[in-house]
């Protein structure tokens, strides 16, 4: 293998690799717009470098002191941390911090929407939802229900429907219903609240 070779493969493992594991692992937790080439290779390029600044109090002294060329199978270990292991750490850990809120005073939290956060809470509710035209529908937003986020229209499934009273209140659930889809364009707005 030439030195020229060996030089684009170090510069690819260290320096887009971790960055490319890191944004998937992201995207696992809040869905990303498609990016062209240019810009994702920017992004690769830009979370390799944080994840080398990170790292350099254990990378830097491993390579300069070549303690490296004496321990191939540790090297290959370190490698394998330095690639994939803390990149996909560093976007768990973040997702864990940005929730807390304390962080809200210091950061814009990444959900486009105000729905995309409401629903990112996963967070057990019963919803009235009032349609489109004018009547009410009551649902309850489960384990088992799930909501679209952007850059998908927000749409939900209500995996439980019940009937609603004039005055808005919930009435019965609706016997043998396997649940509810509903998209935007079917109602105007929904309430939310807490269960009981």
């Amino acid at each position: 293998m030439k030195l020229d070779d060996l030089s684009s493969i170090l510069l690819f493992v260290f320096f887009f690799l971790p960055g490319f594991v890191s944004l998937k692992v992201w995207s696992l937790f809040f869905r990303q717009k498609k990016a062209d080439g240019k810009s994702l290779t920017y992004d690769c390029i830009f979370f390799s470098i944080v994840n080398f600044g990170l790292l350099s109090p254990i990378s830097l002294p491993f390579f300069i002191s070549g303690w490296y060329k004496d321990h191939p199978v540790l090297t290959g270990f370190f490698v394998l941390f330095y690639c994939v292991v803390a990149p996909t750490l560093w976007p768990i850990l973040w997702k864990f911090l940005i929730n807390k809120k304390f962080m809200y005073r210091f950061i814009q939290l990444p959900y486009p929407t105000a729905w995309d956060y409401f629903v990112g809470q996963r967070k057990s509710c019963y919803m009235l939802v009032h349609l489109n035209d004018d009547s009410m529908i009551g649902g309850h937003y489960g384990e088992n229900s799930y909501a679209s986020t952007w850059p998908d229209p927000p749409s939900i499934y209500l995996e439980k429907v019940f009937k609603v009273k004039p005055d808005g209140t919930f009435g019965e659930e609706i016997a043998d219903s396997f649940g509810l889809v509903l998209s935007k364009e079917d109602y105007k707005y929904i309430e939310f609240f807490y269960e009981k």
